[in-house]
């Protein structure tokens, strides 16, 4: 007899790729929707997944989705204007598990290094942003550990693919879709790791699977490390348009900071204070091969393109 699992924000990449693996691989999924009508929604149901219509706010919705269902996926969404307002989304989500008393299984999905980050960033005045954001991703770790559930795993991708394409370029590279170009304030030899959304579906289903092998896991998420230069030549390569990187000038990055117009440039200059290392070798335990940023445009052309501007041939 097959499993059932309840994944949220299942529109999304991650939720989206976790829910298909799991069909893939055999079990039933029910999915937490807001719209049942989007095409997101309607391309899940076509696929054979049962949508529930609710948000992370609505406990009547997320207790009906839990029925029948041993495992969860949770990916909550960053919120700005509560400071513990993803943290009660994860909370609102385990209490309603805990009272379907079938869940024995929880993956929750966070961010690169989330506690170790957060620890940081509450000590760093001039990063505000970073420590709203890292508290609340901490903070959603802490309520499923916490949780009492029989097996639970957490998992922290880095630098997610999609955010080269719409919508997520937006905030990170204003001038991407216009001028083909990825202003930065990181420094040009800084590597970041790469993560196909896919690949955290493919862990995710296998934690939901398989909850022993993965039981209190802790794991941080990232393939390759590319530079921004060499994220430019596999856009370009991909996209057959030439994009390219700038580095904004001190004086640049100042303004930024004081305008606070970007508060996500707080990323790019994480890295001048805080090295955290990373090896990618402790995933091989795993048995999961990785996709590459490459792989991942390929697969995404069409909104690569539509992303940049360029004319479907």
């Amino acid at each position: 007899m097959s499993q059932t699992f309840l994944i949220t924000s299942a529109t999304g990449s991650q939720g989206g790729s976790t829910a298909r693996e799991l069909l893939h691989r055999g079990a039933k999924v029910h999915a937490l929707v807001r719209d049942p009508s989007s095409a997101a929604s309607k391309a899940l149901q076509a696929l054979g997944v049962a949508l529930f219509k609710g948000d992370f706010f609505d406990l009547p919705a997320i207790r009906l989705a839990l029925t029948g269902v041993s495992g969860v996926f949770l990916n909550t969404f960053p919120n700005f204007n509560e400071g513990e307002g993803e943290i009660q989304q994860a909370k609102n989500v385990v209490t309603a598990a805990k009272e379907a008393k079938t869940v024995t299984t929880i993956v929750v999905s966070t961010v690169f290094k989330a506690g170790e980050k957060s620890e940081i960033a509450a000590s760093k005045p001039n990063f505000p942003f970073l420590n709203l954001y890292l508290h609340q991703k901490s903070g959603v770790e802490e309520v499923v550990k916490n949780a009492g559930f029989e097996h639970w795993t957490v998992l922290r991708p880095d630098w997610l693919d999609y955010n080269y394409l719409v919508p997520g370029y937006a905030i990170h590279f204003p001038e991407y879709r216009t001028e083909h170009i990825l202003s930065t304030s990181y420094d040009p030899s800084f590597k970041k790791a790469h993560l196909d959304p896919v690949d955290v579906g493919k862990f995710a289903a296998a934690a939901l699977l398989d909850p022993q092998k993965f039981d209190r896991h802790v794991l941080e998420l990232g393939g390759e490390l590319l530079t921004l230069e060499e994220v430019a030549k596999t856009l370009s390569k991909v996209a057959g348009v030439q994009v390219k990187v700038r580095y904004r000038t001190e004086e640049e990055t100042r303004e930024l900071v004081e305008s606070n117009k970007m508060p996500v440039i707080e990323m790019q200059l994480w890295p001048r204070e805080v090295s955290l290392d990373y090896d990618a070798s402790e995933l091989d335990q795993y048995g999961i091969k990785l996709g590459t940023l490459e792989d991942y445009l390929k697969r995404e052309k069409e909104r690569l393109l539509d992303t940049l501007g360029v004319p479907k041939v």
